[in-house]
């Protein structure tokens, strides 16, 4: 028995290997009732994409500080690329937040 075979669908899923995984459509979100997720209003997804940023900025540290202490060629790249990810989703994150800002009147 693997941890998906205790999920909602599983059966379905072992039946057939190409069904989609994640919780579809009507099912809860961040373990809220469905109802709750579809009402997060600006001022929720503000705090959402906050904690967002704080963990693409706390994943841009770790794969610094493994940039820093790495010795082989590819990790070093592999660390590198990472980091150049993070800031990348960092700065989307940063552009929804303030665009949530603006259409709050707090920009």
């Amino acid at each position: 028995m693997t941890p998906d075979d205790a999920l909602p669908g599983a059966d379905a899923r072992a039946r057939d290997p190409q069904a989609e995984r994640g919780a579809p459509l009507g099912e809860p979100l961040f373990s809220e009732p469905a109802d709750e997720a579809r009402r997060i209003g600006d001022e929720g997804l503000l705090e959402i994409l906050d904690a967002a940023i704080a963990d693409e900025r706390a994943a841009q540290a770790r794969y610094r500080r493994g940039a820093d202490r790495c010795v082989d060629p590819a990790a070093c790249a592999l660390f590198a690329r990472l980091l150049d990810e993070e800031k990348a989703h960092e700065a989307d994150l940063l552009a929804r937040y303030d665009e949530v800002k603006r259409r709050l009147g707090l920009a």
